[in-house]
């Protein structure tokens, strides 16, 4: 297979990867202002809902939908739905985690998704790291630790709401990290917009009997526009994401996406200073911001590479 050439629109390729780090850094905040008046059912299924819509009006348009259910196309459906599933967990548990963790510590703690994914790699396609990037892995394992310093000793007292959180974050990201690696070999036969068409359709019909669809009658407009924002954070991200692999390094854009918690820590800080404002933002100490950029610095130099 031969290698995709890049259009050498460098610029235009950093400006979407920055884009993206906005929307997905602010959408933790947006998805908590939602939880805090319905459940993780509804917002998935509205955040499914409009994606799906539009991304099968786009694939149609250009005669790409996906044709699974025949015959010679069977064994391919089958790996496509069980990682539609892997991806639906995904979102599933990100949502339930953010009930009992704050949007900062989510997005610090889901980037072991990227690192469970670079590390299978070596663990599972033989690739060899780096010395850098065996550096870059326990320089992300002592953020973490740094981090959560403070909730760690908690545990030894007991877990409470913030340990629940944290654990059903890690199972976020060892479900985005399978669904990532079933993926890859998957698109060789089908492309990435078919197998998220998959997703987002088999999605709205897993969350649709479960979805309180009259919730957003009731919902205050600051968690209306949450949920406008977390629908809209789904599709333009994932559609600035794939633009930018056309023109920028694959490389550089995974080491610039690994700054996406700090974008929501100062996102946190800034909002959480207007009155009115109800979600806890993640107590900020020295050890708070040192844990936060070792966890960037690790995850970027495992993911630049060996370059």
């Amino acid at each position: 297979m031969t290698a995709h050439t890049l259009s050498g629109r460098s610029t235009y390729g950093f400006v979407l990867t920055l884009t993206v780090c906005v929307l997905w850094g602010i959408f933790p905040i947006a998805a908590k202002s939602v939880l805090l008046e319905t459940d993780p059912y509804t917002l998935n299924f509205y955040r499914f809902s409009l994606p799906s819509v539009i991304l099968w009006m786009f694939l149609l348009r250009r005669r790409q939908l996906p044709s699974l259910w025949r015959g010679a196309q069977r064994p391919l459906l089958k790996r496509v739905l069980i990682a539609s599933f892997l991806l639906i967990g995904n979102y599933i548990f990100f949502a339930f985690a953010l009930g009992h963790i704050t949007p900062s510590g989510a997005q610090v703690l889901i980037q072991a998704g990227t690192m469970m994914l670079l590390l299978s790699g070596v663990f599972l396609f033989g690739e060899q790291f780096s010395t850098r990037q065996w550096l870059g892995c326990l320089t992300f394992m002592a953020g973490l630790v740094s981090f959560f310093f403070y909730h760690i000793l908690d545990m030894f007292d007991g877990f409470g709401s913030y340990a629940i959180g944290m654990g059903l974050m890690l199972l976020a990201a060892v479900t985005w990290a399978a669904y990532a690696i079933l993926q890859k070999p998957l698109l060789d036969k089908i492309s990435s917009a078919q197998i998220l068409l998959v997703v987002f359709a088999l999605g709205v019909v897993v969350f649709l009997p479960l979805a309180d669809l009259s919730a957003v009658l009731s919902m205050s407009i600051s968690a209306l526009i949450g949920l406008s924002f977390c629908v809209l954070s789904t599709l333009v991200g994932t559609a600035c994401f794939a633009e930018a692999l056309a023109h920028w390094e694959a490389s550089k854009i995974s080491a610039t996406l690994t700054t996406i918690p700090l974008f929501t820590l100062l996102f946190m800080q800034v909002l959480s200073r207007y009155p009115g404002f109800k979600i806890s933002a993640e107590p900020i100490s020295g050890l708070t911001i040192f844990g936060a950029l070792l966890v960037v610095c690790g995850a970027g130099m495992v993911a630049i590479g060996k370059r």
